[in-house]
């Protein structure tokens, strides 16, 4: 099977959730046998390509991918289209020509449009199909990383911007759910990253056909770490803080929990990717709270914590750091709202609360309470140990693709 899979840049290295869910995609998919060639801008962090509008690289596994620059551009000609920002400046600098000539001179069995954000490539296959024919029409995979609709609205109405650039965001908003809308209505098969994210999909495409794939985990693995007495009273947050509903998470949570958990002279530590602009700011905010930043290895982190937090109150979908704590061993407090796609009960292998203050209040509680938090890190430990391969979702996926032949 002769798969062109798109997506937003090249994945590696590998720095926030929605390029871990990518790659850990593209990788085992890669693992199931199809013959794959990847369409995306080049990483700005660390360049494969020779950084111009288009140049190739084949990685170890064999697959081909077509990059275009390192750089993306603005998002202000946006304004001016029907494509929401991230779309106008994912297509320029190189992926659109590249897609528009992979359809012209190759014939593809599947196209994989990786994000909703890649949903200009539906506009192009509908205008070759129209216009040429793509010989034989591929199928179409829509791999959603959440329900656009709903988080980009959710953000665009709890914004706390100037009524300006507030406006712009519900009008992104919109843009980014018709986007979304016509990628559900025509790709053949829609997958999402949680069943919860599959019914809502459901409600206004029922027809349409859905696939579940909650991330693998190919990280770090410490199926022997305990909590002990020796490790501070610390609760940590990881991830990357760069996109604005991240942030927004973080500024909700703080402003309710940083000063009840440094009363209770508990540590909470920040730690992750972000604008050091924004880290400056809240730090001045919040004292209290240690913003550690970018660090080159999460786990000695992980590992020196009793608690890890998954707190985003805003959105949805499947959170990657959950995997970080679960495969640490580091014990799981959460929003009801937040955990999404793990197996676990509460409160035997995971704390979780309807809202922050009861959340902060079980924290608290529970914190200095050395054999419930082993008991909780060790459930979850075994009850996710084998739920969580990769392999298996680059399996399901092109079964799923090839099964729509049939």
């Amino acid at each position: 099977m002769r798969c062109l899979w798109l997506t937003r840049k090249y994945p590696r290295p590998i720095n926030s959730g929605e390029l871990i869910y990518s790659d850990g995609l593209i990788r085992s998919f890669a693992e199931a046998g199809v013959e794959l060639t990847v369409i995306a801008h080049d990483n700005s962090d660390q360049a494969v390509g020779d950084g111009t509008h288009f140049s190739e690289y084949t990685d170890e596994q064999g697959v081909n991918w077509r990059l275009g620059t390192p750089d993306l551009g603005g998002r202000l000609g946006s304004l001016l289209t029907s494509l929401p920002g991230d779309a106008y400046r994912l297509k320029n600098g190189g992926p659109e020509e590249a897609f528009r000539k992979a359809l012209d001179d190759e014939t593809w069995d599947a196209v994989i449009i990786d994000h909703a954000a890649i949903g200009w490539a539906l506009h192009v296959l509908r205008e070759k199909n129209l216009h040429n024919g793509v010989r034989p029409r591929p199928r179409i995979i829509y791999i959603s990383h959440n329900h656009e609709a709903k988080i980009r609205r959710e953000i665009a109405s709890k914004s706390r911007d100037p009524l300006l650039k507030k406006t712009i965001l519900k009008w992104d908003a919109e843009k980014y759910a018709r986007l979304e809308n016509e990628l559900c209505a025509g790709a053949d098969l829609v997958t999402a990253i949680t069943d919860t994210e599959v019914d809502a999909y459901r409600e206004n495409f029922p027809e349409q056909n859905y696939l579940c794939l909650t991330p693998g985990y190919h990280g770090d693995v410490y199926p022997d770490h305990k909590i002990t007495e020796e490790i501070p009273r610390r609760v940590i947050m990881s991830g990357s803080f760069e996109w604005i509903a991240k942030r927004m998470n973080l500024e909700i949570f703080l402003e309710k929990a940083a000063l009840p958990l440094a009363l209770s002279k508990i540590e909470l530590q920040i730690v992750g990717k972000t604008n050091p602009r924004f880290c400056a700011q809240i730090s001045e905010r919040f004292p209290s709270v240690n913003f550690v930043g970018t660090v080159p290895n999460m786990s000695p982190y992980l590992l020196n914590a009793r608690m890890g937090l998954i707190v985003e109150e805003l959105g949805g979908g499947f959170k990657l750091k959950q995997l970080d704590y679960v495969f640490h061993n580091l014990p799981i407090a959460g929003l009801e709202c937040a955990v999404d796609g793990l197996p676990l009960q509460s409160p035997e292998e995971i704390l979780l609360e309807r809202n922050t203050e009861d959340l902060v209040h079980g924290i608290v509680e529970t914190i200095d309470d050395i054999d419930h938090l082993n008991q909780m890190r060790a459930s979850a430990f075994e009850k996710c140990s084998s739920a969580f391969r990769w392999e298996d979702r680059g399996t399901r996926l092109a079964d799923a693709i090839a099964d729509l032949s049939k």
